[in-house]
Formats: C-alpha cells, sequence, structure tokens
C-alpha cells in the first residue's frame, strides 16, 4: 500500500484479519530513534479506539464533520416530532454513514443508546404535566394524555438521533483533529484547552480515584458507612489538592518544552469538494425536516 512519509514517520492502511482496516502513523527504524521497532504502533481499547478505521468518512475535515453534525442536531431538535416513517429513514440515514464509516453497527446503537435512561426520565414527565401543567395522572389517562406521550416520543427520538450523530463524528474523528477542528472554526482556545485536558486527565485522575478506593478496601474492610463518608471527603479533597499540583507540574513541563498555546495535530486536513458537499447533504436534510 502506498506510504506517507514524514520525518521518520509514514502513515499506511493495514488490514486485520476480521476485516478491519487501521491507518496509523509509524516509525522507521532507519530514520527515527534505533530505540524503536519498526511498524510499532497499539490499538486503543475503549469506544474511541473506532477513529482509528480508515474510511471515507474518517478523512473528511473535522471542520465539515462538526459542521454537519450541527445542522443535523439543530434541524431535530428545532423541528416538530418526527413521524414513525421520517424517524425510520433517519436512522436508515445513520445506518448507511456507519458502514461507510466501516464501524460495528451493534457497539454504535449501544452507545447512542446510554442517552434513554437521562432522556427517559425526562420523557416520563411530559405526560405528566400534559394536563393543566401540573404533575398528576390525568396526563397519563386522561383527555390530553395523547399530547403528552407525543411529546414524550419526540424527547426520547431526538435525544437518540442527536446523540447518534455525535457518536458518529466522534467514530470517526480521532480526539486530537475533533479539538484541532475547533480551534480552526474559531472556538476560542480556552474552551478547547479545557477539552483537550479535560480528555487526557480524567482518566489518569480516574485511576487515582480507583487506587484510592482499593487502599482503602484492603487496609479498612470492616469501615462503617458514615466513616465511609467522612472518608471519602478527606480523599475527595486530596483528589482536588493532587489535581492542582499536578496542573501546575505539567504546565511547567509544557513550558519546558516550547508550548505556544496550541496542541500538535498528527494530520492537517484541508477542505475540499468532498468536505462541502458533507455539510450540503446535512443541510438539506436538515432543512426537509423543518419543512416537510
Amino acid at each position: 500500500m502506498g506510504a506517507v512519509h514524514n520525518e521518520g514517520l509514514h502513515e499506511h492502511e493495514h488490514r486485520h484479519a476480521d476485516g478491519t482496516v487501521h491507518g496509523h502513523a509509524h516509525h522507521h527504524v532507519r530514520d527515527a530513534d534505533p530505540s524503536l521497532r519498526a511498524h510499532e504502533h497499539a490499538h486503543a481499547t475503549a469506544f474511541e479506539g473506532l477513529s482509528a478505521i480508515a474510511s471515507p468518512l474518517s478523512a473528511l475535515d473535522a471542520r465539515a464533520k462538526l459542521l454537519a453534525g450541527l445542522a443535523l442536531i439543530l434541524g431535530f431538535v428545532t423541528t416538530t416530532p418526527l413521524r414513525p416513517a421520517e424517524l425510520a429513514l433517519a436512522a436508515m440515514l445513520f445506518l448507511s454513514l456507519t458502514l461507510i464509516g466501516n464501524l460495528p453497527v451493534g457497539k454504535v446503537l449501544l452507545r447512542s443508546l446510554l442517552v434513554i435512561p437521562f432522556a427517559g426520565t425526562i420523557a416520563l414527565l411530559a405526560p405528566l404535566q400534559a394536563s393543566w401543567g401540573s404533575l398528576n395522572a390525568g396526563g397519563l389517562l386522561g383527555t390530553q394524555a395523547a399530547a403528552g406521550w407525543v411529546a414524550a416520543y419526540a424527547i426520547l427520538s431526538k435525544a437518540w438521533l442527536s446523540t447518534l450523530t455525535v457518536v458518529l463524528v466522534s467514530a470517526t474523528t480521532p480526539v486530537p483533529e475533533l479539538l484541532d477542528g475547533l480551534r480552526r472554526l474559531k472556538v476560542p482556545d480556552v474552551m478547547v484547552m479545557l477539552l483537550a485536558f479535560i480528555y487526557r486527565y480524567a482518566g489518569v485522575l480516574g485511576n487515582q480515584l480507583h487506587s484510592m478506593r482499593v487502599a482503602v478496601a484492603s487496609r479498612a474492610p470492616r469501615l462503617g458507612r458514615i466513616a465511609h463518608v467522612r472518608l471519602y471527603g478527606n480523599l475527595a479533597g486530596a483528589m482536588v489538592v493532587r489535581a492542582y499540583e499536578r496542573g501546575e507540574r505539567v504546565h511547567a513541563a509544557m513550558l519546558a518544552r516550547g508550548f505556544d498555546g496550541t496542541l500538535p495535530t498528527a494530520r492537517t486536513t484541508r477542505f475540499g469538494a468532498a468536505e462541502m458537499l458533507t455539510i450540503a447533504c446535512a443541510l438539506m436534510t436538515a432543512a426537509a425536516l423543518a419543512l416537510y
């Protein structure tokens, strides 16, 4: 396969036994650090690992996917409740995009369904408030019950479609490219940096919290509930102090390495005809939802 060389690095695609195709940046031993093995790479085990799959969607500029996703979400949330046929067509559209992106349909569907418990809690309140604007059983079985259940269906369907849009964008775009796309769309640098650090260090702080819980369980297995609450309050304070100290160390290390306010990305894409077509299709879909 063709390769792209750049200062000791090259990118190419490789195919796994199950048919999945990935694209990676690899080191050439003769050009880069001799201690690195040729073609050394690792796969992420979380959902974000899907962004390494090579596909026509992953090759698009992140800005196009962000703008197209925003247009679709606005089309879903600002229009009247979708008819069942419209919901089926929207689901078929996302199924087609999932297949074009070489993504596992089941994994994408399961990730999108995570919003249902949260949206469902809000949706259940809609029928209860459909009768005279107060919480009562009339909205469930009374004369205005139909309007309440339509509102609940609208909340669930719009939340699911919006989440599915976000899932597809995140599954076909690595996080560094998403952040770079936000920066190139003129989102304030402070917000982009905050998102970058939240993404990078949420897992680190989560691992520290897990280590603390394991330490507590091993040293005080019979600790009472009240003592547990008091202890976790102290641990929360320790976590805040550790996070602050880590932030200072990270900032000093970044300045020492020449940090200029922007994070580097492994790939810089261009806005071309494919990106314009993607945004145009998203805008037409949103307009069809609004006008139909």
